[in-house]
């Protein structure tokens, strides 16, 4: 023979009565034989007087042993207060309520430049620069021979021709004074702050329509983020952000919005929003990137539960509920706002419900938690009856511990709803030690004990 089989305990298993096989990703279709169902999956066991139906077939005990080898926790649902924070990015720029545009009145010639690179700081009043118009220093000619032949009105009618051209008033008062005419025309800085753009060089043709110039302030600065779709109703005007940029590490510059723009961008699907802030010590630099953290108001008395406890499907959302005494039940629940770990539900619970917070992976079953709980250790109300014997594959972790346990592997084990998994087992001392050798593929009886555990009471080499 090829192949020995060594039978070490010849007792067959038993257990309750299997009625038909199922999906339950699939509730309407049953088998008398296992095997998988048209979607493909593995189908499982319904016992006798076990048969899935409303509220009570959803609900399913976990064994103590397993409840423990699979680190089920719980967590209460709790009244409390939330205040949605979003976190995003935006870029410095200037503040463009304080910009202003330098332009000539009059064609003519730039002669004198006394600006020239970009981000220059000027101060209200500097001379920017001179240029030579012929139209005005005819309209100069005109005010000096009034001013000379001591006509008030027509000098006064000179003057405010000048102004129009866009002469300056003190200029013009040093024409009045000397008498003479000026050899080229003199522009001024209209703000203090730096030169933002800069569009003229000496000897260069200028005319009206031409923006010679940009002038900006500061020592205040825009940031233009943007607010992902889901979030714009949080966002308002007026409300306070915080924001940080990389150049100053643990830095943080407060803010507030300024103004949402209406419009959703469409390639994007964001809202803008334009942040102002002081900057005094100019370390804000236009263009620099910056992260921003907005608050919005808090929202009072919701009933709030940890995020992990969540479970999100194509279906809808929906927690699982801790009954007390290793009671389990699936319920459907609406989420609302999520702030830092917490979740709020909307609807489907009540404060002081306990939710089960970990090992949702091994409770999920993607679209029906009772076939996901048969899956995963939870014996949906049927437990095996002190006594009988649940037969497994299993291999040997280890040798037999001084207190009598061994640690074996095993595949899932449909009729207690057990997943696979390493666990220790107490073994039987009827059962020879020899049996229990490390690495060895055996077929184990298990026994359940009065309280809730399994005792592995016969083993046989596996063919």
């Amino acid at each position: 023979m090829l192949l020995e089989r060594h039978v070490l305990s010849t007792n067959e298993p038993a257990g309750p009565k299997i009625l038909y096989w199922w999906d339950p990703m699939m509730p309407a279709f049953r088998s008398e034989r296992p095997g998988k169902s048209p979607m493909g999956m593995d189908m499982v066991p319904v016992y006798e007087g076990a048969a899935p139906s409303g509220d009570a077939a959803a609900t399913v005990t976990v064994l103590p042993a397993v409840m423990q080898n699979l680190g089920v926790r719980t967590a209460s649902a709790t009244r409390t207060s939330l205040t949605p924070v979003i976190e995003t990015f935006g870029t410095i720029g200037f503040d463009e309520s304080r910009i202003s545009h330098v332009h000539v009145r009059a064609k003519g010639w730039v002669e004198r430049l006394q600006v020239r690179v970009e981000g220059q700081m000027v101060s209200r009043g500097d001379l920017l620069f001179e240029f030579f118009s012929p139209d005005l220093l005819v309209a100069a000619f005109e005010f000096t021979r009034e001013v000379q032949r001591g006509n008030t009105d027509m000098a006064e009618i000179a003057r405010r021709k000048l102004l129009a051209l866009g002469l300056a008033e003190r200029q013009i008062e040093d024409i009045r004074q000397t008498r003479q005419l000026p050899e080229r025309i003199q522009v001024f800085a209209p703000r203090s702050g730096a030169v933002a753009r800069l569009a003229l060089a000496e000897g260069m043709f200028i005319a009206p329509e031409t923006t010679l110039l940009s002038i900006t302030e500061l020592d205040s600065v825009w940031v233009m983020a943007e607010v992902i779709e889901s979030q714009a109703s949080f966002v308002r005007a007026g409300m306070t952000a915080e924001v940080r940029v990389p150049s100053e590490p643990g830095r943080v510059w407060a803010a507030f919005v300024d103004y949402v723009y209406a419009d959703l961008r469409p390639e994007t699907r964001t809202v803008r929003l334009r942040l102002r802030l002081a900057n005094a010590d100019r370390a804000l630099k236009p263009n620099m990137f910056a992260s921003v953290r907005l608050a919005s108001a808090p929202r009072e008395g919701v009933i709030a539960i940890p995020g992990e406890a969540l479970i999100r499907t194509g279906q809808g959302e929906r927690v699982v509920l801790a009954l007390g005494d290793g009671r389990f039940r699936p319920a459907p629940v609406k989420a609302g706002i999520k702030v830092g770990d917490q979740v709020e539900i909307v609807d489907g619970l009540r404060e002081g419900d306990r939710v089960v917070t970990s090992a949702q992976f091994l409770l999920d079953s993607e679209s029906s938690l009772v076939g996901g709980m048969l899956r995963t250790g939870a014996s949906a109300e049927l437990p095996a009856p002190s006594g009988d014997r649940i037969w497994t594959e299993a291999t040997v972790a280890g040798p037999i511990s001084s207190d009598g346990t061994v640690t074996l592997s095993h595949p899932p084990i449909p009729a207690i709803g057990w997943p696979a998994m390493t666990m220790d087992f107490a073994v039987d001392p009827k059962v020879p030690a020899t049996a229990l050798i490390p690495a060895r593929r055996l077929r184990v009886a298990l026994a359940r004990n009065p309280d809730g555990t399994y005792s592995v009471v016969a083993a046989e080499v596996a063919p």
